[in-house]
Parts: C-alpha cells; structure tokens; sequence
C-alpha cells in the first residue's frame, strides 16, 4: 500500500516524401520508471528514470539505404522528498541529473557532443498565519559542457483579506547555452552560415510580480503587474569577419507588463472569462534584436456546458486579438545602426469547439478554427500562419468507462 510504480513506453514514426528518390524519415523513442513511497502521510519519496531519444535520417530508395544524420538522446534521473509538518508546513528537497548526446548535421562533418548537468533543490511552503503564506526556495544547476553554475532563489507571498488575496513575488532565472548554441556549424538554406560560440555567457534574469485577486461567487478578478530584467540573452548577429551569424549576447533587456482578468460562471452552465495584457519590451538600439512585441492582446471566452442522463453538450468560443505595432526594422544587418519604421496590422482570431457525450465514455468532437476566415495580406514572422478556415472533428472513447 506504500509503494507505486509507473512504467511508460513510446514509439513515434513518420516518413515524408523529400524527392522521387529519397525519404525524410523521423523516429522518437521514449521509456519512464517512476516510484513513489510513502513511509507514512507525512513523508513521501519520489525517484524516476526518464528515456527520450529522436532521430532524422534521410532513407535512399534506390539502395535502401537508411542514413541517419541527426540524434538527439536524454537520459534523466531524478529524485524528490516531501515532509509534512503537524501545521501543514510543507520541506520538499530534491535533485535531477541529465545526460544529453547531440549528433547533429547542423555541426561540423555531422559531429557529436554530449552534456551533463546537474541540480539540487530545496522549498519551504509556510503557512506563518492563517492569512498570509509564504514559500521559498533555493535551486542549484550546473552544466559540464559550458561549465556553468548558478544559485538560483524565489521568494513569494499571499496575503489574505476576507475576498481578496495579494501575491508578491521574486525568481531569479538562469539558462545555460545549449549544445547547438555553442557548436552550430551550418550552411543555412545554402544562404548564409550560422556559427556557434563557445564562449557564450549564461541567460540571467530578475523576475518581479505583484499581483491581487478577488472571488465572490461566481465572479474572479485578477490585476497583475510584472517587471522583468534580463541580461545576456542569447541571440544571433552578423560576423563581418566570419560572413554569417554567430550566436551572441545581447546587453540587458527590460519587460513590463500589466495584465488583467475577469471571469464568471452560472448555475445555467454558461461561464466567460476575458483578460487583456500590456506590455513593453525595451532594447537597446545597436543590439542584434529589434523589440517585436505586440503592446495591446486580449482574449475572451464563452462557454456553455450541461449534462444529462444520457447525453453531454460542451460549446465554447475563444477569441484572441492583437493589436497594430509599429517597429523598427534593421536596413543593415551588419551594422545593426540604420533603421526604419515598419507598421504591421492588427488582428483577431476566432476558434468554435463543440463537444457531445453521446454514449458511456463516448464524445464526438467537433472543431471550427479561424471562424471568420482570416488571411493576412501578406506573411511574415509576426503575423499567423494560417490560409483560412478550417474544420476538424474526431471521436474519442474512454475504455476504462466504456467497459
């Protein structure tokens, strides 16, 4: 009664047709053990092995030749401990260590580079009252490759008053460069080169949050206010010396954002919820990136579900907008000094989904995305990718209801 053990397993295959002679072949495998023991109801370790491996290989029909020419393999333990208090005080500790092998033909005569890392961590979830709560954490990683470290803390808090409940919070973040970030070595579209750098600093951000909630009913608000400081984002710039681009740093990097939401659900079955978010990315002029962030985006949702004896209806309608920017455009992507302004259109996108219990364990879904048939006038890389409207529905069964 103590122990649990899940054990999973996958297999993904899919073949495209690259030529009259020659296939794109993917392959995924995956494999987990995880176990969980409970000593008693306040103390509980987890351990798990997690197996995920994914491989391109071009296959040649007039040899039948199968020549694999990318792998990507993870292999990751992982191990968690949780101790209750008698207060309902909650210490979880634990660490993960992965193993990552990268053979890629995107680096250098199809070469390979493997990367361990590591990290330890540690939480406390601390009810100090019956109305305010805090939890703090501490995280360690580490990774071979690049031989980064990082300590990384959080800190937040909620404050209850009668309805409303105000959050604070603070999270250091940190991302190590990865394998094809420090080795790329590839002839991109048989345009231009993009070379990696293995002298790449770390992502690092200070990330800052505030934010009240109010729930009464069948109504919830929420006002959140964020403040972001990034350094050292990695990106990509030009090399005049090279001829290509090179993965790069970019100087520090500010965000802030104000979001807001509302919601409501009857006893009819019908709810709606819409949020509406601001925000501001400021980059310096001269760095390899140019700000292409949306400042105004909305979403709303409609809703209506009801159950009855023998048959279940579940209709919902979303919709997102986002609106007009206008952003500067780099004219020399060598010099990263001459700009011009660019104006990109606004837009909505509207998406209908019906769902139907029709039997025991039985539903027939039904699915209209871009409703009003949507196109840009014309496409680019902050625009949608879509043609027009589409339809899709599908039947899914519950086998463990159904019998």
């Amino acid at each position: 009664d103590k122990l649990k053990v899940t054990a999973r397993a996958g297999f993904f295959f899919r073949e495209r047709k690259a030529s009259a002679s020659s296939r794109d072949r993917y392959y995924s495998y995956t494999a987990g053990l995880k176990g969980n023991y409970a000593f008693d109801d306040k103390n509980n370790v987890e351990l798990s092995y997690s197996f995920d491996q994914y491989d391109k290989s071009d296959y040649y029909l007039y040899n039948r030749r199968n020549i694999r020419d990318y792998s990507n393999t993870h292999n990751i333990f992982h191990v968690m401990y949780n101790h209750t208090f008698i207060n309902g005080n909650i210490l979880t500790v634990g660490s993960d260590c992965m193993n990552d092998y990268l053979m890629s033909y995107q680096f250098k005569d199809n070469g390979s580079y493997t990367q361990t890392s590591a990290d330890a961590f540690a939480q406390f979830d601390w009810n100090i009252t019956k109305k305010l709560n805090m939890i703090a954490g501490v995280r360690y990683d580490y990774f071979s490759k690049s031989d980064m470290s990082q300590i990384s803390p959080k800190l937040a808090l909620m404050y209850k008053l009668n309805d409303i409940n105000i959050r604070g919070s603070y999270a250091a973040g940190f991302r190590s460069p990865t394998l094809k970030e420090m080795y790329m070595n590839f002839f991109m579209g048989n345009i231009f080169m993009i070379y990696g750098n293995p002298d790449l600093n770390a992502e690092k951000s200070h990330n800052f949050s505030l934010s009240g909630e109010y729930s009464k009913g069948r109504y919830s608000f929420t006002l959140t206010g964020f403040y972001n400081i990034v350094k050292d984002r990695i990106t990509t710039a030009w090399d005049k010396s090279l001829g290509g681009q090179v993965y790069t740093n970019m100087s520090r990097l500010n965000i802030t954002s104000v979001d807001v939401n509302i919601s409501a659900r009857y006893k009819c079955g019908f709810s709606w919820k819409a949020s509406y978010a601001y925000t501001y990315e400021h980059i310096k002029k001269g760095e390899p990136e140019l700000s292409s962030t949306r400042p105004h985006t909305a979403t709303m949702r409609l809703a209506y579900d009801k159950d009855w004896k023998n048959y279940g209806l579940s209709l919902t309608l979303t919709g997102r907008y986002l609106s007009q920017m206008t952003a500067d455009v780099y004219t020399d992507m060598t010099s990263y000094e001459e700009v011009e302004k660019q104006k990109y259109p606004g837009y909505t996108m509207w998406n209908l989904n019906l769902s139907q219990r029709v039997m025991k364990g039985i539903k027939l879904n039904l699915a209209v995305n871009n409703l009003f048939n949507y196109t840009p006038s014309y496409y680019y890389y902050n625009s949608p990718y879509t043609t027009g409207t589409t339809f899709t529905a599908g039947v899914s069964i519950d086998v463990n209801t159904l019998f």
